[in-house]
């Protein structure tokens, strides 16, 4: 009998393997497996709850006893495993072994018939204020009953199933008297007008905006931007000689090398400079962040494929999850271009380009004049240039006083 209900929508099957790719994460954040824990982990009996079967009216099962348990679930992620606890939110499809699971908000549950949207608020108040978060002895007092665990896990599961399927708790036929009391008074409280709802709560979450900046040495190169939903994180980095990681206020941060998996997470910052001294060599350096963030009550968790249809679950209890980010800072020193060395070369002058205009008159070429030193005379001596002028200018004076001495010879003659 046991067995047959495990398969029915008040429980999971054991055997079910379920990949859980955390939509609601950032993309940066990597992929989380859940699994079923077996009975022969010795996890089991720390997660796994039995609770009683209950019969719920208003829905195509309704003549069945529905086992109501706290299903024991491991979230795999990164080599770390934690916990978690779940209860059911359709009725009446089963979990479908090996069917991957995808968180989505509340506004995205897959069954069209569902009253999980509307109601979601009210089933996230019931997590928060029922067992396992609250233990069964709060609710005794809230109830005046003495109400035990499993009578505790049958009522809030048959309350959830109430506001997720619109079914209610058939209290017409029962297994015993007094359990069958002491659930109807907890349904009854947990569904009842205390019941205000409770908004819902953000995904676990870590994330660096930009993913990569750039710089040159000497300078702050940043912000990189830190957003998370944790308390505190770990950051890791393999740092070049010199460079350090520092926060807005110039304060170096706490950095653990990449491969230490004893770093604790002990650091609250917003924003990361990656600080590089005058004179690096060019590089880079990427550094990474780690939280345990928590998994509060409430995630929904859906088929990731749209054409199989599976259970669909509800965290029941806050659980720690491991969130991851990544960003690279990269410095390059500036290229200082120099202009090159120009030798100075003595020409000489040359005639000026001809106008491309047509002139009236064409001008006058100046003629190119010799770089060579011209002698200067002396005093009132001519240059010396070619021949002599004094040769024919003495022949000239000798002919000229010849002349004149020939004419007075002549005249003294013809007076004699």
């Amino acid at each position: 009998m046991a067995s047959r209900l495990l398969k029915r929508a008040g429980a999971i099957a054991l055997g079910a393997s379920i990949a859980l790719t955390t939509a609601a994460l950032p993309a940066s954040a990597t992929a989380i497996e859940i699994l079923p824990i077996p009975r022969h982990d010795p996890d089991f009996a720390k997660f796994h709850e039995e609770g009683i079967e209950v019969k719920m009216s208003g829905h195509k099962d309704k003549d069945n006893w529905l086992g109501a348990n706290l299903i024991a679930l491991k979230v795999k992620e990164d080599g770390k495993t934690t916990g978690v606890k779940a209860y059911c939110v359709e009725l009446p499809t089963p979990l479908e072994n090996g069917t991957p699971l995808t968180e989505v908000p509340w506004g995205e549950h897959p069954n069209s018939g569902t009253k999980f949207k509307e109601n979601a608020d009210k089933i996230n108040w019931i997590l928060q204020n029922s067992y396992p978060v609250k233990d069964a002895s709060v609710l005794s007092e809230a109830t005046g009953k003495s109400v035990s665990k499993r009578e505790a896990i049958a009522a809030t599961q048959a309350a959830i199933w109430h506001f997720s399927d619109g079914a209610d708790l058939d209290t017409t036929k029962d297994r015993d008297r007094q359990t069958n009391e002491d659930v109807k008074a907890v349904y009854a409280y947990l569904i009842g007008e205390k019941n205000v709802g409770i908004k819902e709560q953000p995904a676990p979450s870590l994330a660096i905006t930009p993913k990569t900046q750039s710089g040159k040495p000497g300078d702050l190169i940043g912000p990189f931007e830190v957003s998370t939903t944790a308390g505190a994180v770990v950051l890791k980095a393999d740092l070049p000689q010199g460079v350090t990681l520092v926060d807005a206020a110039g304060a170096t941060l706490k950095t653990a090398a990449k491969g230490d998996a004893s770093a604790s997470a002990d650091t609250k910052f917003e924003k990361v400079f990656v600080k590089v001294p005058e004179g690096a060599k060019d590089g880079q350096v990427s550094f990474s962040l780690q939280a345990d963030a928590k998994l509060n009550s409430g995630r929904l968790f859906v088929s990731s494929d749209k054409n199989k249809k599976t259970q669909s679950l509800v965290v029941a209890l806050p659980s720690q999850v491991t969130v991851k980010a990544e960003a690279t800072a990269s410095w390059k020193a500036e290229q200082v271009t120099t202009p090159p060395t120009t030798t100075s070369v003595s020409t000489s002058p040359s005639a000026p380009a001809p106008s491309s205009s047509n002139p009236s008159t064409p001008e006058s070429s100046t003629p190119e004049t010799s770089a060579s030193p011209v002698p200067v005379a002396e005093k009132d001596e001519l240059a010396s240039t070619g021949a002599s002028i004094f040769v024919p200018l003495l022949i000239g004076l000798g002919l000229l006083g010849a002349g004149a001495a020939a004419m007075i010879v002549m005249r003294r003659r013809k007076t004699a």
